[in-house]
Order: structure tokens, then sequence, then C-alpha cells
């Protein structure tokens, strides 16, 4: 009876897959649906480790970077339209001997220093409305308890023109049970930590704002 008892234990866990298998079959299944040939996916290596994160935030904290990106570049473009528009008012400054044509410049140049301002200053609410998001969510993006497996992946496939590709790099974000996953590429993922890093460090929304300046990022989807 020991003897069956230790060979069922050994069937078992034989039969029992290790965390790096149960995320590379879960991976491949993924990655199947979006592969250009599905047939050509081969895997390279896989790392899996313990994850304390709430992976529904990784989402909104991606986007609402975005969109501080996007509101940046409109508000620099609001302050270059002003300082052209207050050289044109320096240069077409009415006096005594004004034309018509250079009265109406002025005018025009003023409108649009007004205009300009004005978008200035529904940018800069806005951005300062995107801020205090970002700042919530990266509050709630560490949990205090285990939640599931996060996988750093590599594979091989073919890709739209047929040719092998180097090793892509993924990051997975997986559930407990290995049933669910999300995946990344390394670079937004670089750029989620950047981004957690500079906020968690920050003492002002300046500190944050100059590292969106200096760190403009396209966002690959």
């Amino acid at each position: 009876m020991k003897k069956f008892l230790i060979l069922v234990a050994i069937i078992l866990t034989s039969c029992s897959l290790s965390n790096e298998e149960k995320a590379e079959k879960l991976i491949s299944e993924t990655l199947k649906n979006n592969l250009y040939y599905p047939d050509s996916y081969e895997p390279v290596s896989t790392i899996v480790d313990s994850m304390f994160i709430d992976i529904t935030i990784i989402e909104p904290i991606l986007e609402i970077s975005e969109e501080i990106e996007k509101l940046i570049s409109k508000i620099n473009g609001c302050e270059r339209k002003i300082e052209s528009s207050e050289t044109s008012m320096d240069l077409w400054a009415p006096d005594g001997y004004s034309s018509r044509f250079s009265r109406g410049e002025y005018a025009r140049a003023k409108k649009e220093k007004e205009e300009a301002k004005s978008d200035m200053e529904k940018h800069s609410k806005k951005l300062l409305e995107h801020l205090a998001s970002l700042k919530d969510n990266v509050t709630k993006f560490k949990k205090g308890e285990f939640t599931g497996w996060i996988v750093a992946h590599k594979f091989k496939s073919l890709n739209g023109i047929g040719s092998m590709s180097v090793p892509n790099e993924m990051i997975f974000f997986c559930n407990k049970e290995f049933t669910t996953c999300c995946g990344y590429k390394v670079n937004k993922i670089e750029r989620l930590t950047n981004v957690l890093e500079i906020v968690n460090k920050a003492t002002s929304d300046e500190e944050i704002m100059d590292f969106f300046k200096e760190n403009q990022f396209p966002f690959l989807y």
C-alpha cells in the first residue's frame, strides 16, 4: 500500500505543470490569435514571478500619461502662438500714422493672442485634473496581497512579410489560476515603470510635468 501511494504521488507530480509551463501554455494560446502566422510561434524563454499589483490600473495610467503629453504639447503650442502674436502686435502697434491695413494686422494679432491665452487656460485646467487623476491611480496600483503572476516572455514568429523576426519580448500579467492574461510590449511597461517612479518620488506637480516634457514617448498599441 505504501509503495502504491508513493507511485500515485510520483504520477501526480509528473502530471502537474510548473508555473512556467502554465504561463507558456496560456500565453501561446493568447498570442496565436494575434500573430500573422500562428503556426510559426516558437517560445524562447519564460520567467514567472509573483505580483502584488492591480492590473486594472495599468491602462488608466498609460492613457492618462498620454493625455498629459498631448496637453503639454498643446500648451507649448499656445505659448508659441502668444509669442508670435505679441511680436506682430509690436510690429503693427498703432500710432498717429497707422494705416487701415496696419490697424487691421494689429487687431488680428491681438485677437490671436487672446484666443491662444484662452485655449492655454483650458488646457492648463485639464492638465491639473489629469495630474490629480494620475496620482490617484498610482496610489491604487500596488496591493498588499498576492494578485497573480507577472511573466517575461520571449518568442519568435514569422512577421507580416513571412520572415522570422528577432525574438519578441513582452510582459504578461496572469491571474492566479493561469486562465487569463494580458500582454504588453516591453517599451510600454518600461514607460509605466518610469511614470510610477516619478509620481512616487515627485514632491510637486511641476516635477511630474518636467518628466513628461523631457521624456516624450511614442505610445505603441
